[in-house]
């Protein structure tokens, strides 16, 4: 009975997976080709610091007035190459690496359903894939964050200090909960061989 439920989890959250995998390739390669397009708009929230007249926004009661540390989305109507790329390179990483993290959860998911899912293989290839949500997903804030400083820069009259725009933690955490299941992983199958050779 146990061995049925786990193979139902097992079999959905494999679906689960190879579906983002195609999802995120998919979404990745139309923003691609959307960023060859001539006229296509490009959207980027842009700094309120960097903004003049905000304390003349209509629409608003009494007291209310725009946040001066945050950020206010902007559309460029008739935007460059050099934009529409740049605007690409603040999703397009995060969406590869959503992708190849799904293809690797589909993998590993075929492999436990196939045989014992608890493997020092299996382990290993969680950790794996635990520092790769971390280090990569760092890599792919950063570069997201450089390509939105320099559009900021291009739709902005006056130059402005860098802003780091949201957080990088979600990959961290994320990150750290695969190599915390992992290891977790690998500490019960190093007791069960060790049960096994005293039984």
């Amino acid at each position: 009975m146990l061995g049925n439920r786990l193979g139902t989890w097992l079999r959905w959250l494999n679906a689960t997976a190879t579906f983002v995998f195609i999802a995120a390739l998919c979404l990745a390669v139309a923003l691609l080709v959307i960023a060859f397009i001539p006229g296509s708009p490009v959207t980027q929230d842009l700094p309120a610091s960097a903004l003049t007249g905000l304390n003349r926004v209509g629409g608003v009661t009494a007291g209310v007035t725009v946040d001066p540390s945050g950020w206010i989305p902007f559309t460029v109507h008739d935007p460059s190459l050099g934009q529409r790329l740049l605007h690409l390179l603040t999703v397009l990483p995060g969406l590869i690496l959503v992708a190849e993290i799904a293809r690797r959860m589909a993998g590993l998911l075929r492999l436990a359903r196939a045989s014992d899912p608890f493997t020092t293989t299996t382990a290993r290839a969680l950790i794996s894939v635990g520092k790769l949500t971390a280090f990569a997903g760092l890599g792919a804030w950063l570069l997201s964050q450089v390509a939105q400083g320099v559009l900021c820069l291009t739709m902005l009259n006056s130059p402005e200090t860098f802003q780091p725009h949201r957080s990088p933690l979600g990959w961290l955490a994320v990150g750290l909960i695969f190599a915390g299941f992992g290891l977790i992983l690998d500490r019960g199958v190093a007791m069960r061989a060790e049960l096994d050779t005293v039984i």
